[in-house]
């Protein structure tokens, strides 16, 4: 098969698009938010929640008619998911938690239908949720096919906990779809560190050749005494030995053979770097999370490590086998499954996720081919997107006319800016182009008026102005009052209205180019209204496609656009 990138709700890409029996290896590491007080989880929407971290985790996952659709779905069905979810429901009540476990019972068991007989799912998570999942995976596979719980130790312990325990890891459970699952045993070693031997390994290979090789000596005598064929004498001793007497002489000259003296009993030098380390067990303490510093940091909070993928991935899978991750984030199992030699499928609902990873697979060596679904590539499409997720259309529009940075606003108003573009104003410096997105079915002049006044205020060149469908005749009325700006690229209307409507029938706003900026220059200004650069930007700097906190207590964040994807990729053009 083609690995395949799909943008949207996993639910829907899984019952129309994934086949059943077609997937080796799952792997999903869902969106929750651990960072929230533990109790807040377990409230009702009834009950307030002040933390703005709570407001995070209620915009994923949070009761109400959708989680009442999954419910009732999952109780019409029946079966053992209906008796687990009812009990839990009768537990938790209408709460966040309850929200969560419905919606990844529905996906769970869809992800059950698409894996092959010999496939495994590794369902990564924190001990917050850990054991409801579990007991919704044992009523989706059976407690029969439960094969692991491993945990990942991703930080060290915390000295400030004065209550409790520090919480350093997560929870990776493991089920298997049959007794015939694929499992490569050999895969699961680690290779022994010099500098941080076992204690009892160290005792062993005390043996050194002089060129740093640790080595033991092993027998070379055969346990089976009864064994004419391999009874013959070898450096003047006669012994029943465990070689064929070629290949004792063939280990002999290659330097493997060590006799003590003459008359001692020969051995076999077996050297420790060819061993296959130390066995893994259930608990992973070898793999540090990503740093700040990390080459393979992407700027994603909980990015996970591509060793951590790719152990995994060579674990449950052989090569050509198909991996798919219904979370993917910002791409980290695609990228470990494509350089294991791994056909993929990643899906994500976030339009500047998908973004990103087609910036990550455009940077790896011999660019992989994959197919692209879920981009809005006509009218109809384009307004489905916006009725169905208003902030997902308001990324996609961003993108669509090639802003350069969006902001994300975790608390407060947004001031009425979704995006930013520069270019270069000749003498003047750089020039500000603002973006505003309204995908809504009432969008009108008092819209277009108040965008004006945040163009006035933020000093910005120029704006633009996108909505869905065509624009009123007052809207455009409105627009064009606000006149023309003189520009180093030309006479240019101060404010248009781009509508995704007449977009897709080739109408394009009029622009100046846009300059190369990089994400210093975005640091410097992102707590200002107008640049106010002291050093001049570098127009050859890289543009960084992905986020840094700005703004009072980083309430606001920076997401930049992977200009270095080309845009006919996402089917843009």
């Amino acid at each position: 098969m083609k690995n395949q990138l799909w943008f949207g709700d996993n639910l829907t890409i899984l019952r129309e698009e994934i086949p059943d029996a077609s997937v080796d290896l799952v792997y999903l590491d869902p969106p929750f938010n651990s960072q929230a007080n533990y109790n807040v989880l377990f409230k009702s929407p009834t009950d307030e929640a002040a933390s703005a971290q709570v407001e995070a985790f209620r915009d994923t996952w949070t009761w109400g008619p959708e989680a009442q659709w999954a419910s009732d779905e999952i109780m019409q069905a029946g079966g053992s998911v209906a008796s687990i979810i009812h009990a839990l429901h009768a537990a938790l009540g209408e709460s966040d938690m309850m929200a969560y476990l419905v919606m990844m019972a529905q996906r769970l068991a869809e992800l059950r239908r698409v894996l092959k007989p010999t496939g495994s799912l590794f369902l990564h998570c924190d001990p917050t949720a850990s054991h409801y999942l579990k007991i919704v995976l044992d009523a989706i596979f059976g407690p029969e096919r439960f094969a692991n719980e491993i945990i990942w130790q991703r930080s060290t312990g915390k000295s400030l906990m004065s209550r409790r325990l520090p919480t350093n890891h997560d929870v990776i459970l493991s089920f298997e779809a049959s007794s015939s699952r694929t499992w490569n045993g050999d895969q699961m070693f680690e290779p022994y560190d010099l500098d941080n031997l076992p204690p009892k390994i160290a005792e062993k290979y005390t043996g050194d050749d002089g060129d740093g090789r640790l080595y033991q000596l092993a027998d070379l005598l055969n346990p089976n005494q009864d064994r004419p064929n391999l009874t013959y004498e070898f450096l003047g001793i006669t012994r029943v030995w465990r070689w064929s007497r070629e290949r004792m002489q063939a280990a002999f000259e290659a330097g493997r053979i060590y006799q003590a003296g003459p008359g001692k009993v020969p051995r076999f030098k077996r050297y420790l770097d060819e061993m296959r380390g130390m066995p893994l067990g259930d608990v992973w303490v070898d793999i540090p999370p990503l740093n700040s510093q990390a080459r393979e940091r992407l700027g994603y909070p909980t990015q996970k490590p591509v060793k951590l993928l790719d152990r995994i991935i060579r674990a449950a899978t052989n090569e050509g086998d198909v991996v798919l991750d219904p979370f993917c984030g910002c791409g980290t199992t695609v990228a470990a499954a494509q350089s294991a030699g791994r056909n993929w499928i990643g899906i994500d609902v976030a339009y500047h996720a998908i973004r990103v990873i087609e910036e990550r697979l455009g940077a790896m060596t011999g660019t992989p081919e994959y197919d692209l679904g879920g981009i809005p590539r006509d009218f109809p499409s384009a307004a489905r997107l916006a009725e169905r997720d208003k902030y997902q259309f308001q990324w996609w529009a961003n993108y669509l006319v090639g802003v350069q940075a969006l902001k994300e606003i975790r608390k407060g108003p947004d001031r009425g800016i979704d995006g930013q573009m520069y270019f270069m104003n000749g003498p003047r410096g750089w020039g500000r182009v603002l973006t505003s997105v309204k995908g809504g079915q009432h969008v009108g002049t008092k819209d277009v008026r108040e965008f004006k006044a945040v163009i006035d205020r933020e000093r910005a060149e120029m704006g633009l102005f996108i909505c869905l469908r065509e624009p009123t005749r007052d809207m455009k009325s409105e627009a064009a009052s606000f006149g023309f700006v003189d520009t180093a690229h030309g006479h240019l209307p101060r404010l248009q209205i781009v509508s995704i409507e007449r977009w897709f029938n080739g109408e394009r706003p009029v622009i100046p180019s846009l300059g190369h900026v990089s994400r210093e220059y975005f640091r410097q200004t992102s707590k200002q209204s107008t640049p106010k650069v002291s050093k001049r930007p570098d127009p050859s700097a890289p543009e960084f496609p992905f986020t840094f906190p700005g703004g009072k207590k980083e309430d606001v964040v920076v997401h930049f656009n992977p200009t270095a994807v080309p845009r006919e990729a996402a089917g843009l053009l």
